[in-house]
C-alpha cells in the first residue's frame, strides 16, 4: 500500500494535477469517439443512404433504400397501422383513433425511447394522409403527445417490380435528452431502428406480395376422415 501511495503521489507531483485530469479525460474521449464510429459503420447497413443529426433539439432523419417488392404492398405494410408495432421494437402499441374533422386517420403510438442514462415511454399521436402521388404525409398532433413537433413523409417510387422507398423526417420531442452523449445515443439508435424497419417492410411486403393474403380465410382441422378413423392433424384453408 506504501509503494501504491508513493506512486501516486508521485504521479500527481510529478506529472501535476492538471496533466492528471487532461491525459484521463483524453484517454475517456478517445475511447468515446472510437465507441461511437464502430456503432455508425456497422448501423444502416441495409439502407443505401441514412443520414440523422440533431440541431436545436430537432432530429432530422433523412433514410433511402431499394425494397424488393412492389409499391402497392409497401404501401400495404406502411398504412396497417393496428400492425404498425411490428415495424420497430421501439413500438410498445398502437391504435387508431377517430379521424379528423377533414376525414384523416389518427394513429396513437406508444415508443420506448432510451438511452444509457434513462429509459422512458413516450406518446405519438400521427395525422396520416395519402397523398395523390399515393406517398403518405405524417404529421405529430403536439397537444396530444409527447413531442413538440414532427412532420414525415413516406417517398413510394416504383422500380418495375421492385421500389424506392425514402423516409424524410424532423422530430422535436417535449420531454429531457441529457445532451451530447445522450443526444448521441438517440441518433445511434434511430439509425440502427430504421435499418431494422426498413428490412421488415420488405419481409412483410414480400411475404404479402407472395400469398396474396386475403383476410376472410379461415382455418379448420380435418377431424375424422371418411371412414370415421381419425386422421391426421391437417389444416384447410377456405372463405365462409
Amino acid at each position: 500500500m506504501q509503494n501504491g501511495g508513493a506512486r501516486m503521489s508521485c504521479m500527481y507531483s510529478c506529472f501535476g494535477p492538471d496533466l492528471y485530469i487532461n491525459q484521463v479525460l483524453r484517454s475517456f474521449l478517445l475511447a468515446f469517439t472510437l465507441f461511437l464510429y464502430s456503432h455508425y459503420s456497422i448501423a444502416g447497413s441495409f439502407l443505401d443512404d441514412v443520414d440523422v443529426y440533431e440541431e436545436n433539439g430537432i432530429y432530422h432523419i433523412s433514410v433511402t433504400s431499394d425494397i424488393a417488392a412492389g409499391a402497392d404492398y409497401i404501401r400495404h405494410v406502411l398504412t396497417d397501422y393496428i400492425h404498425i408495432y411490428r415495424l420497430s421494437d421501439s413500438i410498445v402499441a398502437s391504435k387508431i383513433l377517430p379521424p379528423t374533422a377533414d376525414n384523416k386517420a389518427q394513429v396513437e403510438t406508444t415508443v420506448l425511447c432510451c438511452t444509457t442514462l434513462f429509459c422512458r415511454e413516450v406518446t405519438r399521436v400521427e395525422e396520416v394522409s395519402i397523398l395523390a402521388s399515393g406517398n403518405i404525409n405524417t404529421r405529430i398532433i403536439p397537444e396530444k403527445s409527447d413531442f413538440r413537433s414532427g412532420e414525415a413523409l413516406w417517398e413510394i417510387t416504383p422500380t418495375g417490380q421492385t421500389a424506392r422507398l425514402s423516409y424524410r423526417a424532423t422530430l422535436e420531442p417535449d420531454f429531457f435528452i441529457p445532451p451530447l452523449l445522450g443526444t448521441h445515443i438517440v441518433i445511434k439508435n434511430l439509425r440502427e431502428q430504421f435499418s431494422t424497419t426498413f428490412e421488415r417492410i420488405q419481409h412483410i411486403a414480400r411475404i404479402n406480395e407472395r400469398r396474396e393474403w386475403n383476410d376472410d380465410y379461415k382455418f379448420t382441422k380435418n377431424q375424422r376422415c371418411e371412414d370415421g378413423t381419425a386422421c391426421s392433424n391437417t389444416t384447410n384453408a377456405s372463405l365462409p
